[in-house]
Parts: C-alpha cells; sequence; structure tokens
C-alpha cells in the first residue's frame, strides 16, 4: 500500500526574512536553459561533541518550522560526523561516512576548511550553520532563480522492512547523482560529556540513512530495506539530485510525517 506518513512542500520563501544583498551573484549564476521550480537545500554538518553546534541547531530548527508551515521548499538535512567522538562525548548519530561526505565538499571547493556547523548551500556554497545573514540572502537570491530539474517523490511501503522511493526527473539527467536522506525530524539529547556536558539538545531533521545512486533516466526507483525498530514517526525523506562532478543541486523534493 502506499506509504502514507509523506506529503510535499512547495513554492518560494521569500517574504519569510528581510534580507540584505551579500553578492553571491556569481555564485548563484546558472546556465540559461528551461528553467523549473527553484529549491534550496540545506546540507549541514555537525555533533553533539562541538559547542558551536547548538546555535545552529537551533537556527536551522527555524527555518524548517517557517518552511513548513508556508510550505516553501527549502529543505534542511543534519549530517552528524565523527571527528568530535574523541572529545569526552560519542555522538549516537554520528557515522564516519558522513564525515567523508563532508571531507568530499571541502576537496572540491578552493581554499575552505573543513569545521563544525558546517552548511554547504544547494552544493555550492560554504557557510557556518549559524550564520542567518549568509544563508537567508542564499535562500532568497536561489528561489529568485529557476533551476535546472525539477524532482517528483513518493514513497512505498510493501512490507515492514522494506521502503522503496520512486522518483522522476524533469529535465536533462546526463551526469547526475540522486541522493536520498532518510532523516528524524525531532531528537532530544542529553549530552552528560564533552564540550556540551549538561545541556539538552534538540536537533532537526538528522540523517540516520543515506543513500547516492547514479541518474540513469528520467524514472527510476530506490529499494531500502529499514532497521528492526526504526520509528517513523518524525521521519522525513529528502531526495535531491547533483551534477556527477561538482555536486551542484539541480533539484529536491522532500516528504515528511
Amino acid at each position: 500500500m502506499k506509504y502514507k506518513i509523506f506529503n510535499k512542500l512547495t513554492l518560494t520563501f521569500a517574504y519569510l526574512f528581510v534580507l540584505s544583498n551579500l553578492g553571491y551573484s556569481q555564485l548563484l549564476k546558472q546556465p540559461e536553459k528551461k528553467g523549473f521550480m527553484p529549491v534550496v537545500l540545506i546540507e549541514n554538518f555537525s555533533s553533539e561533541g562541538c559547542s558551536s553546534c547548538p546555535e545552529a541547531d537551533k537556527f536551522l530548527g527555524e527555518v524548517i518550522h517557517i518552511a513548513d508551515s508556508a510550505a516553501k521548499p527549502v529543505y534542511v538535512i543534519d549530517f552528524h560526523v565523527d571527528v568530535w567522538n574523541r572529545s569526552g562525548w560519542v555522538d549516537k548519530y554520528s557515522d564516519s561516512l558522513y564525515t567523508q561526505r563532508q571531507m568530499n565538499y571541502v576537496g572540491k571547493m578552493d581554499s575552505i576548511p573543513m569545521y563544525t556547523p558546517q552548511s554547504f548551500l544547494n552544493g555550492i556554497l560554504s557557510v557556518p550553520g549559524s550564520d542567518k545573514k549568509s544563508i537567508t540572502n542564499f535562500i532568497k537570491q536561489t528561489l529568485s532563480r529557476p533551476n535546472e530539474n525539477f524532482l517528483k517523490l513518493n514513497a512505498f511501503q510493501t512490507h515492514p522492512d522494506t521502503l522503496i522511493l520512486e522518483y522522476e526527473i524533469f529535465g536533462n539527467t546526463d551526469s547526475l547523482l540522486i541522493n536520498f536522506a532518510i532523516t528524524d525530524n525531532n531528537i532530544y539529547s542529553k549530552v552528560t560529556a564533552g564540550e556540551n556536558a549538561g545541556k539538552l539538545l534538540h536537533h532537526h531533521n538528522v540523517v540516520r540513512l543515506f543513500k547516492t545512486e547514479k541518474v540513469k533516466g528520467n524514472k527510476g526507483k530506490s529499494y531500502w530495506i529499514i532497521p528492526k525498530g526504526f520509528n517513523f514517526k518524525q521521519t522525513r525523506v529528502t531526495a535531491y539530485t547533483q551534477h556527477e562532478n561538482t555536486w551542484f543541486v539541480t533539484a529536491a523534493d522532500q516528504l515528511t510525517n
């Protein structure tokens, strides 16, 4: 039967903030092709062992809340890295694969450091995850420009441990990757050691399962085996396409509980 926990976010984000012009026109320049509905995809890299991360958690949670309330196409996913796990607190949501993804992003950009909380915006701009001015300005400018692709995502559960993600991509699909992130939107975590000792942290859209596949056509399916005991109550699924070489995000869609 059709997996019933999901429905879509769409349209623009422009009125949500009073924004200044930070001059990202060159970074945001896109080829003049047939345009599709714009979206913003924020990949944040953080850790429970990082004292600067709770501020980014709070701000990005506000972005998610406003986007949800107004049904706007701004999607945030939070990868927890493992580089802080030797600093007194082991983040149970961390994964070395997410650390490697952040390292790969840094390797694709010129002369940028690797740190937490670090957000990559549509795969082309790196800013601190707590940098409200830069992120809100990027949102405004990006949602005024068309995307190269448009992505539609659906989810079906055929068995308790099996999930099928079905997608359709509009526009040119040459040299595209598609990423799928299954996230938990509402996590509270009591930290008892490390830089955040004694704090109750509130996380949003923490990546629990992640997969990248090569796009082979305008339509496709991704098959998932879900771990036993996985709770779908606060789950979201985010899919987004990227150019294989540059990692520029060309489209995104999100299904939410």
